[in-house]
């Protein structure tokens, strides 16, 4: 992309071939707002905005009941509630544009800048702001590694999605979880198979993010993954030698004629979107989301409660302040002739709220790995 200042002679009306310059620039935008539209829905899906710098997550403990005796007095219970304090670090990012006064009002021989020019500015700068949005979310939820943040020169601990590093994790519906319990694993093979996808939402669903307490079990995945997992059938031996417990269901409006005898777990084809994401199909319980933003090679299970619910994985952390949330435009240190320039500010930071409410396997033999371009 260009740097510095622009000036009268960025200005044009017709390009060499004689195509108009602002229909090209309408088109430029248009784009823009395409790409922005596949990058949107998955970070809403994902996250939800904090405004404290911390944020306490109480978790109970646990009581039993005695076996009574006829004159005992049984033990007195007092109840200590475990708090863990949820850490979101935060950064302030910028840029800068810069314009000539004759690039903005003409210089005699060419007229200024057209309105949309000056649109496709602004409009790359959101851009921009969609994808840091879009990293912070992504970071903050394939990196296996807790990270830490300083405030009030105190540090603390910014956690990932359970990893193994010995935090207490409540029990649910009788199943009770060690400090090693890991939310980001491998497939254990170079190919996907069909006990993959059961074994990765079972990871969230035992945590109680499941339909029964309002959670959707999406699965998020690459077109790489999609085209596999449109392969399963129940009953039928797959990859690995591993046979489906359910059909793939493919979603309304597919042109798919179901063959008899498929089984549709939920009673009829899912919807073809969720969330304003492209839903391809089902497999059991679970929707299938095909977002080529995932890497190809992973798989997200997350659990949703809508779009940019507290209740999501991922915390975005803004300032208190209402003006100074989201892109705030500063004037520069030139505002007059001969130049003028103004500067665009964001501030955020980015962290994981709820630990089981999502899990990450990765299609390998080997270990999990961090995606080489979600590396903090």
């Amino acid at each position: 992309m260009a740097k510095g200042y622009s000036a009268s002679g960025d200005v044009l009306t017709r390009t060499r071939d004689g195509q108009d310059l602002n229909a090209i620039w309408t088109q430029y935008n248009e784009g823009l707002a395409a790409f922005n539209a596949q990058r949107t829905p998955l970070i809403e899906l994902l996250s939800f905005t904090v405004n404290q710098v911390i944020e306490d997550i109480v978790q109970p403990g646990q009581v039993t009941f005695e076996k009574a005796s006829e004159f005992g007095i049984p033990k007195s219970i007092r109840p200590v509630p475990i708090v863990t304090q949820r850490a979101f670090p935060f950064d302030w990012y910028d840029m800068r544009n810069g314009f000539t006064f004759q690039f903005l009002v003409g210089n005699g021989n060419t007229e200024g800048a057209s309105q949309a020019q000056l649109d496709a500015v602004m409009n790359q700068v959101m851009e921009a702001d969609n994808q840091l949005m879009y990293e912070l979310v992504m970071k903050a939820l394939f990196n296996n590694v807790n990270r830490t943040t300083s405030v009030l020169n105190t540090a603390y601990t910014v956690t990932a999605l359970y990893n193994a590093d010995g935090a207490y994790i409540s029990p649910y519906n009788g199943m009770t979880f060690s400090g090693s319990h890991q939310h980001y694993i491998s497939s254990g093979a170079a190919t996907l198979d069909s006990t993959d996808l059961d074994q990765l939402v079972a990871l969230i669903t035992e945590h109680g993010y499941d339909r029964q307490n309002g959670y959707t079990s999406i699965l998020l995945v690459n077109k790489t993954e999609a085209d596999v997992i449109k392969t399963f059938r129940r009953g039928v031996v797959n990859n690995n030698a591993q046979t489906a417990v359910y059909d793939f269901i493919p979603a309304q409006g597919t042109g798919f004629l179901l063959p008899v005898g498929w089984e549709i777990a939920s009673g009829s084809q899912p919807g073809n979107t969720f969330a304003a994401m492209n839903v391809i199909g089902s497999y059991g319980p679970y929707l299938i989301v095909e977002n080529n933003m995932i890497p190809s090679g992973y798989m997200v299970a997350a659990a949703s409660a809508g779009r940019t619910t507290n209740l999501n994985v991922i915390g975005i952390r803004e300032m208190v302040e209402q003006s100074l949330r989201g892109v705030v435009l500063r004037p520069g240190n030139n505002q007059a002739y001969p130049l003028i320039d103004s500067f665009f500010i964001r501030g955020a930071g980015s962290g994981v709220a709820r630990r089981g409410g999502a899990a990450i396997m990765q299609v390998t033999a080997g270990a999990y790995a961090v995606p080489a371009s979600l590396v903090w």
